[in-house]
């Protein structure tokens, strides 16, 4: 009898990883050379982050931030990264890598919508990931299967605190765009359990 090997992984440059995602039909996020296809989303999670969106949006309307949707690429140098977030705020003006304009490398708040199999990665890995971008000062992790969003706020340059918010009372508050947001509005329609 004999062993077979298994197949040796396939590594891509960021370029090849471009360039395929740009023929792909489904997103594809990418880690030091790995492509990963990205789940797709539930109904809960789209309705999560539209209104988590919306929320941003009215929130900072007139004001001198950006807010993009889960079209929106980041990428992490530090790390060889680019991954996708569900919304991500921006400061003032956006900051673009290599000049394209649907990768962003200066995100200030970035939010990721949980599902019980990504919630571990979006607080651990993910987080680790994000951690690495000198504009990066948010981060907020909103759970689709029960009324809990975490907020990671960077206090110095390796110390963030996190505050939790489990239930629909109260206000979050997302600091670095001094702005409060209501659970309720953004669990609006979503039925636990």
């Amino acid at each position: 009898m004999t062993l077979s090997r298994p197949l040796p992984e396939v590594m891509y440059s960021p370029e090849a990883y471009l360039q395929r995602e740009q023929e792909a039909r489904i997103k594809l996020e990418y880690f030091n050379g790995r492509i990963t296809p990205m789940a797709g989303g539930t109904a809960s999670h789209n309705k999560i982050s539209a209104r988590m969106i919306t929320a941003l949006v009215t929130a900072l309307d007139n004001r001198p931030f950006e807010v993009y949707t889960s079209d929106m690429k980041i990428h992490i140098p530090e790390v060889n990264t680019f991954v996708y977030p569900d919304a991500v705020v921006v400061a003032l003006a956006p900051a673009f890598y290599e000049g394209r304009q649907d990768i962003l490398t200066n995100p200030l708040l970035v939010v990721e919508v949980s599902s019980p199999s990504s919630e571990a990665y979006d607080r651990s890995l993910k987080f680790d990931y994000y951690r690495h971008i000198p504009s990066f000062q948010e981060y907020v992790v909103v759970s689709q299967d029960r009324p809990h969003v975490s907020v990671y706020t960077r206090e110095a340059v390796d110390l963030w605190r996190m505050t939790d918010h489990p239930g629909l009372e109260g206000d979050i508050l997302l600091r670095c765009i001094e702005t409060r947001i209501r659970p309720e509005d953004i669990y609006k329609g979503i039925t636990f359990g």
